[in-house]
């Protein structure tokens, strides 16, 4: 039938579109699996190399075990040096620190950057694409750096030759003569990368055969009238550095004397200057405030400061004295360094060796690890107060301790309450500890050693005020004999007092210098806690002082606890000192400093003048 049109199906076939996107799924299925492969590899991509060693899919310990290995074997018959003119200077690539293991790290990241090129990255490296790190040397290698050092040494020494030179405080130069200088920024650098080519031309080839390799360092010639001084500077100028004391080797190192110029007064005086005539610049020298002869002769030489305690009290509390005084002993402190009692000792533990001893908590006297550790604090403390060291940390006690004069302690607890103090001097500084019996009784000496060329001294003074006298408390105990008093023997009395401390310093002559601040303290008071049976009823309201029952007071004591006489003492847990006292403790053996001359006792300072807050009982030990 003529001109009858066939209609198509509506839409058309979506088979191909199916066909399309399965093909799409399972590629971006495919592509997604290999990134999912590669990213959980444990091993190194294939055909990675490091320097040259093949470390293709090792593990990270593998790939550095065989870094290690092939560097100690084939090491010592690789060598390097660098040349200039006639001077020569050279390594071996086993005096280099090179670090295995961050090299082999370093191989393990190659195509790991990120998780969706890792599989392309890997399928790639599988077909034969290579990747290759250099050996890990750190910026500062020792051997490098001595290389460089030697060898600037020795160009500078032959520098005389060579348009210029340094006498006494001056820099002498010939205008016409030709200035030859070394970038050595550059060297460094280009040393550095010649180096990994040196070392990578070694480990990969086979055999133990010698490698060598070199690096000539470029010099630049100035012309008659444009010499680079900023060159001359870069190899004239010279920063100080004072003599120090290696704590490990207990070696003094070198100093240096500072050295610089003016670059455009030299730039003017080249100018100025006429052909052939010599002139010279101005140096700025500076020198040193420690040399290595103030230390070969100087180091600890004087005592600056020292104090004695004498401990109190338990066998375990005076064994705990002793330890954490062992801890501090022979401690060196060079210039600016701080002095932490808590990181010195460390935590206080059972397993360092410290025992059950009284500690303040909550308000009483317990026993716990460690109790007695204050009291090598405050020694430390009671020295650096005849110092003119300066205090960067320190608390009070809760109670007054007895041992030292109030406002003289210093308590601490691990995490919490530290004591610390700061080198202030020029020179090193160590602390001496000594725990000795003398006449039955036990000691703890500290002294504090290092160099007072002007021979400064601190005394240390305290006033107290807002004396408390202990009360009397009552606590119901039914184990108590009826009839009876029993005092507490282990939470003893201590009078509640306030203390502010001042240091006095002096020179040599004994003319006061200066008055610090050292801060007040703040004591509180503890009752003498006597027990009574309950059934007698409250002691505070007993007749005459007797029970309604008849019975007697603490066998034993004559005290009456209804008086207002201290009936306790007002001792550290353990000690015997009153501590009420103004009287300071005796050190024997102890030099006494000077007595201030013409000074008169420190000012009473206001209670609101303390300048301390109550520290929470549960943090005191000690």
């Amino acid at each position: 039938m003529d001109g009858q049109r066939v209609d198509k199906s509506a839409g058309g076939s979506k088979l191909p579109w199916i066909i399309t996107g399965t093909v799409v799924g399972l590629l971006a299925a495919a592509y997604l699996g290999a990134c999912a492969w590669a990213a959980g590899r444990s091993t190194i991509l294939p055909n990675v190399s490091v320097a040259g060693i093949d470390v293709s899919n090792m593990t990270v310990e593998q790939a550095g075990k065989a870094i290690e290995d092939t560097v100690e074997q084939k090491g010592g018959n690789i060598s390097f040096a660098l040349k200039y003119e006639d001077i020569e200077e050279s390594l071996t690539a086993d005096q280099l620190a090179i670090d295995a293991a961050q090299s082999a790290r370093n191989a393990w990241n190659v195509g790991r950057g990120n998780f969706f090129v890792g599989g392309p990255q890997l399928v790639g490296h599988m077909l034969g694409v290579s990747g290759e790190v250099p050996l890990a040397l750190p910026e500062d290698d020792p051997a490098l750096t001595d290389l460089m050092d030697r060898m600037e040494e020795k160009v500078n020494a032959a520098a005389g030759d060579h348009g210029y030179q340094v006498e006494d405080d001056k820099l002498v130069m010939t205008k016409g003569a030709p200035v030859v200088t070394v970038d050595w920024e550059t060297a460094k650098a280009q040393t550095r990368e010649n180096l990994q080519i040196t070392l990578k031309n070694g480990l990969a080839k086979d055999g133990n055969g010698p490698t060598a390799g070199d690096l000539t360092l470029s010099t630049s010639q100035g012309q008659q009238e444009d010499p680079d001084f900023e060159a001359i500077h870069r190899e004239v100028y010279t920063e100080p550095k004072d003599a120090s004391l290696d704590l490990e080797s207990m070696e003094i190192t070198d100093h240096a004397i500072g050295m610089d110029f003016d670059v455009q007064a030299l730039k003017t005086a080249y100018q100025n200057a006429k052909s052939g005539e010599t002139f010279s610049v101005p140096l700025t020298i500076t020198r040193p405030k420690v040399t290595r002869e103030d230390l070969g002769g100087q180091l600890f030489k004087d005592l600056l400061g020292e104090g004695t305690t004498r401990v109190s009290g338990s066998a375990n509390r005076k064994h705990n004295v002793k330890l954490s005084a062992e801890a501090c002993n022979e401690k060196i402190l060079l210039p600016g360094e701080e002095f932490s009692y808590n990181t010195t000792t460390g935590s206080r533990t059972a397993a360092k060796g410290y025992k059950n001893a009284p500690i303040y908590q909550q308000g009483q006297s317990v026993d716990d690890i460690g109790g007695g550790i204050c009291q090598t604090s405050s020694t430390i403390y009671y020295a650096v107060l005849h110092t003119n060291l300066e205090v960067v940390e320190r608390h009070c006690h809760q109670f007054n301790t007895g041992y030292v004069d109030p406002g003289m302690d210093a308590t601490v607890f691990y995490g919490s309450l530290d004591f610390r103090f700061k080198n202030s001097t020029d020179y090193p500084i160590k602390i001496v500890t000594n725990s000795y019996d003398s006449n039955g009784n036990r000691y703890l000496n500290v002294k504090i050693y290092g160099t007072n060329p002007e021979g400064v001294y601190a005394v240390p003074k305290s006033s107290t005020f807002d004396r408390v006298a202990p009360t009397v408390a009552y606590v119901a105990d039914p184990g108590v004999p009826q009839g009876t008093l029993v005092k507490d023997r282990q939470q003893n009395a201590y009078t509640g007092l306030s203390a502010h401390t001042y240091r006095y310093v002096y020179d040599k002559d004994g003319n006061q210098i200066d008055k610090q601040d050292m801060g007040g303290s703040k004591y509180k008071m503890r009752p003498t806690t006597y027990h009574y049976n309950p059934a007698d009823g409250d002691p505070a309201t007993w007749v005459n002082g007797q029970p309604g029952t008849g019975a007697t007071t603490d066998p034993g004591t004559t005290t009456d606890p209804g008086t207002t006489t201290d009936p306790g003492t007002t001792t550290d847990p353990g000690t015997t000192t009153d501590p009420g006292s103004t009287t300071p403790p005796v050190d024997p053996g102890t030099t006494v400093p000077p007595t201030d001359p013409g000074a008169t006792t420190p000012e009473t300072p206001s209670p609101s003048d303390s300048g301390i807050t109550p520290i929470d009982p549960s943090q005191m030990a000690g």
